[in-house]
């Protein structure tokens, strides 16, 4: 269902006066843009190449083995409340595998030994707010 951006505005302000989780991260993922326009992203000190790092370990942890790219994605947006696009992630997950962060399993992503310490550490820096 693809709604105008007037109409998706009046889902998300809904969703968010009833505290429907659910329908808030529906939509964040259909229409990444809202993030930004309802001051969705409560970690705006986290970098995009962190918050790609971080969804991958939480993807991994919750897949138990390797995610996908477009696993990777999903979990940015509405895990991380970033508004990032397919085609940002996607390089930002090459340049992490450049760096040796993250390597390729199969279809997936796995984190490395050096990707899996700073994923842990902006983690827990996530999970102390």
């Amino acid at each position: 269902m693809s709604l105008s951006k007037g109409k998706a505005k009046d889902h998300m302000k809904k969703a968010l006066k009833k505290d429907d989780l659910e329908e808030i991260n529906r939509l964040i993922l259909e229409y990444p843009w809202l993030i930004d326009e309802f001051n969705l992203d409560p970690y705006k000190w986290l970098d995009t190449e962190k918050a790609v790092l971080c969804a991958l370990g939480i993807m991994e942890d919750e897949l138990s083995g390797p995610a996908r790219a477009d696993d990777v994605v999903k979990s940015v947006i509405v895990d991380l409340r970033k508004n990032l696009s397919d085609i940002e992630v996607y390089a930002i997950l090459d340049r992490l595998e450049r760096q040796q962060f993250i390597m390729r399993r199969g279809y997936g992503y796995v984190l490395t030994a050096k990707g899996a310490e700073i994923c842990d550490e902006t983690l827990s820096k996530i999970s102390v707010e």
